[in-house]
């Protein structure tokens, strides 16, 4: 799980965002942004 957990803020990181808290808030409301973040759609 710490592994996932660190891909996770790893991926969010080379994506620039500045809070990584807020930005996981953001991802998580909806599943399919989690695709854009990792460059899958």
């Amino acid at each position: 799980m710490a592994t996932l957990r660190n891909l996770a803020i790893g991926a969010l990181r080379l994506t620039s965002a500045s809070n990584i808290a807020q930005a996981t808030r953001h991802i998580s409301r909806d599943a399919t942004r989690s695709l854009t973040v990792f460059s899958l759609t």
